[in-house]
């Protein structure tokens, strides 16, 4: 009986091995090209973050050390204008690695004419964009708020009525030398 069984076993594994192992080279293989896929999605997600921020950044930034100073003075004509979009297209491309320059080649071929029609819809969604504020300003109310003035006064009752009954002598309850020192 022991002799049938374990060549009835030794069959089951020499058949049941081949088919196994063939399921789990599939396996494998549909997991890489997953994991090859996901790789390529993140490189192309990481690529347009970069260009987007290095867009967003350089209007900024010529905004803030360009733009803004003559639109002050009142000289901000057509040729600053054009000063302007030049000295934001610098920046772009300067912010921008090699790999994400390469993947906007590549994909959507001239560089620059592909950094400046988006610069220029960033300075439109800029112009539109309500001014960023840092912080919102503190409301001070003339009504004092009742129900959070009861809730935190029952709170610290119900911990002082806890802390009192857990240390109350003949409960009990005893008491380590650190816990009496405190």
């Amino acid at each position: 009986m022991k002799e049938y069984i374990s060549t009835l076993l030794l069959a089951v594994v020499t058949a049941a091995v081949p088919v196994l192992t063939s399921y789990a080279i599939g396996y494998i293989r549909q997991a890489g090209q997953r994991a090859q896929a996901s790789t390529d999605d993140i490189k192309v997600q990481g690529y347009i973050k970069e260009i987007t921020d290095a867009i967003s950044d350089a209007v900024e930034a010529t905004s803030q050390t360009y733009v803004d100073a003559l639109k002050k003075a009142g000289k901000f004509d057509d040729e600053a204008q054009a000063e302007a979009a030049k000295r934001a297209l610098t920046a772009c491309i300067a912010s921008i690695s090699p790999a994400a320059n390469a993947f906007i080649k590549s994909v959507y071929g001239d560089l620059e004419v592909y950094l400046k029609n988006k610069i220029e819809a960033e300075v439109r969604k800029q112009k539109k964009a309500e001014p960023a504020t840092l912080a919102l300003p503190v409301l001070e109310s003339t009504v004092p708020d009742t129900k959070a003035i009861a809730a935190a006064c029952a709170a610290a009752t119900a911990a002082a009525v806890t802390q009192v009954s857990i240390n109350q002598p003949g409960t009990g309850q005893t008491t380590t030398p650190e816990q009496q020192n405190e």
